[in-house]
């Protein structure tokens, strides 16, 4: 009888490079969920920034309903944010803070005894519509220059080299990558 020749082989490496593989998309999801909730922060103090004291401070509103959605087709990423996205509340006033630009508004006034006041249901009280010129409303970039900044920080994490490495650590059972959850 003879006897077979037995070969031994170490798949180790292989069965790692496989881990880090199919790490591959958590890690890109994993930049890309990093960079966005960072980039929320900044705009929320940039828009903290702009905070007037007194009753007619509106950019509170802002800093508060910044959302975000991240979506994945064909193969690339969109993340959108801004207010009233992700189930936040829309800031009618966020993009001509940004942008800039003159306001038009028609304000309806109550007119009783010569007085103008806001509008309310008494008696000897009519309400008529009264044209406001606006306001011309400076740029602040509170919401672009943030996004500005922070897109080439967006550019260097998504590089191929760096979520192969984010991969390599998650493939590996890296600690402070991914959030456990009970």
């Amino acid at each position: 009888m003879t006897k077979g020749i037995g070969l031994r082989a170490d798949f180790s490496g292989a069965i790692r490079k496989t881990q880090v593989l199919k790490a591959l998309p958590a890690a890109a999801k994993h930049q890309a969920t990093s960079w966005t909730a960072e980039t929320i922060q900044a705009l929320m103090r940039s828009a903290a920034s702009m905070q007037k004291s007194g009753p007619t401070r509106k950019t509170g509103m802002m800093g508060r309903n910044i959302g975000k959605v991240i979506t994945v087709g064909d193969g690339h990423w969109t993340i959108t944010i801004g207010t009233g996205v992700g189930g936040k509340q829309t800031v009618p006033y966020a993009r001509i803070q940004d942008q800039g630009g003159k306001t038009r508004a028609h304000m309806i006034y109550a007119k009783s005894g010569g007085v103008l006041a806001f509008p309310w249901k008494g008696k000897d009280t009519f309400l008529s519509h009264v044209h406001h010129p606006g306001s011309n409303i400076p740029a602040s970039k509170w919401f672009t220059s943030v996004i500005e900044d922070r897109e080439p920080i967006l550019e260097g994490m998504m590089q191929p080299d760096v979520v192969l490495k984010v991969a390599e650590i998650m493939g590996s059972g890296g600690v402070g990558l991914r959030s456990e959850t009970k």
